[in-house]
């Protein structure tokens, strides 16, 4: 095999392959990528067992072939190669690898052979078309609330379903907080089963993507496709039965009070600064009079801010962990937020005012 390609335009592909292979075991079959060359096309594959990665573009093609090679290494070879044409060619279970036009840089790196590689999973069910700023922005509101315990290995992705409305929805919770995000697409989403998506699937579809234009998904009993910006990728999907959600987020809520987001987000980093590093632990005591926001006395000290919002309910005090608060209000596309709630030890509600097709719930710290 031996071909010719311009460093930058593999580098970048082999990146992204690299995220798909498994990092676990420098020697298994599934740390390398595939490479086949045919006809002036360089295909690329690589798998974990999990997740799967593929992609083609031109070459130019001077003996066509395939082989394997480690893809940790070759990233970094291809890294220390100088931005030009590169010259690939194996043999002897060896893949030489020389910059054109230049005789005194030459890598030799072992190569298995393509016939060990495992073939990938393909797609049996129809794509259907997203919009990937749109997608992306479900993404981003939702990713951050996934469980990390592997006991309850059904809360470590991303829930995703058609509901009733003919919206798309994400939601994810680790059991003290959730976020759901709806959207009614441009594109015409048929009906699928609901399923968990693991988020490294979704963090390298973001990874992958602009941002502009569509792409298309595919949702399968086990597997989750997607073909995005000329690759093909996919992902098992996580087995088990997610919370139902719709009974976590309180339909009426007796409370509401209005506040402004730069507001509530510089409080929050200035009381952190004397919070415990573990519990996170912030009071906020609501009235007419305004928010107080607090911490409790540490050894390092205590802090007391008060913010402006507008509030007609009772003096309530709830405790809470203010990460799960500053998180979401980095997301809000407004200048001001709405935290709804019924009293001190129930749900909150936090969603953009005026509102969006998107909200959080956090419970109270007790």
């Amino acid at each position: 095999m031996k071909f010719i390609c311009q460093r930058d335009t593999i580098l970048t592909e082999i990146e992204h392959a690299n995220n798909f292979t498994s990092q676990r075991n420098a020697l298994s079959i599934s740390s390398n990528v595939l490479l086949e060359n045919y006809q002036n096309v360089l295909t690329i594959k690589s798998t974990d067992s999990k997740l799967g990665f593929s992609t083609s573009f031109p070459v130019i093609t001077e003996f066509p072939g395939s082989t394997t090679v480690t893809c940790d290494k070759f990233q970094s070879i291809l890294k220390s190669l100088p931005s030009a044409d590169l010259i690939f060619s194996e043999e002897n279970d060896r893949m030489n690898i020389s910059v054109s036009g230049n005789d005194t840089i030459r890598f030799n790196l072992k190569t298995i052979a393509a016939d060990r590689f495992p073939e990938l999973v393909s797609c049996q069910e129809p794509f259907f078309s997203l919009s990937q700023r749109d997608f992306f922005d479900m993404i981003r509101k939702t990713s951050f609330s996934v469980g990390t315990d592997e006991t309850k290995f059904f809360l470590t992705g991303v829930y995703m379903e058609k509901n009733a409305e003919g919206q798309l929805v994400l939601v994810s919770t680790d059991g003290k907080r959730l976020s759901c995000s709806r959207k009614v697409f441009e594109q015409d989403i048929p009906d699928f089963k609901p399923c968990i998506i693991p988020v490294k699937f979704l963090n390298q579809l973001m990874s992958i993507g602009t941002g502009e234009g569509v792409f298309s998904l595919s949702v399968a009993s086990s597997y989750i496709f997607a073909d995005i910006n000329g690759h093909m990728i996919y992902s098992t999907l996580i087995s088990g039965t997610y919370p139902a959600y719709q009974r976590v987020i309180p339909a009426n809520l007796a409370y509401e009070c209005k506040i402004k987001v730069s507001d509530l987000l510089d409080g929050l980093a200035r009381v952190a600064l004397c919070v415990d590093s573990n519990s996170k632990k912030i009071i906020i005591d609501l009235s007419r009079n305004g928010i107080l926001l607090f911490s409790e006395n540490t050894e390092v000290g205590d802090a007391k801010i008060m913010i402006n919002c507008e509030y007609e309910g009772p003096d309530t005090t709830i405790p809470f962990n203010y990460s799960f608060l500053q998180t979401p209000l980095k997301l809000m596309e407004t200048e001001y937020v709405k935290i709804c709630f019924n009293g001190a030890s129930t749900a909150l509600v936090v969603q953009p005012e005026p509102e969006k097709d998107y909200l959080f719930v956090i419970m109270p710290m007790h």
